[in-house]
């Protein structure tokens, strides 16, 4: 995944600012047979020149709000 995200950094979205200019993205892996869906957070950091560093910094199963409106 890392290898991906390093390739295109802002495939997730906005999620913050984190220190020094670094850029805070969420992005979503979808659920598998063998596993549940994921949300992984991550940290862009690109001090020029580019390409910068991913570092991932959170990866837990994706939670539904209740109210059966499939979000």
């Amino acid at each position: 995944m890392r290898a991906e995200l390093e390739k295109s950094p802002a495939l997730g979205r906005p999620a913050g600012s984190a220190a020094d200019g670094m850029r805070l993205y969420t992005t979503r892996l979808e659920a598998t047979d063998t596993r549940p869906a994921l949300t992984v957070t991550y940290v862009y950091d690109a001090p020029p020149p580019e390409p910068g560093l991913i570092r991932i910094a959170l990866v837990s199963p994706v939670r539904f709000a209740g109210g059966g409106a499939g979000f």
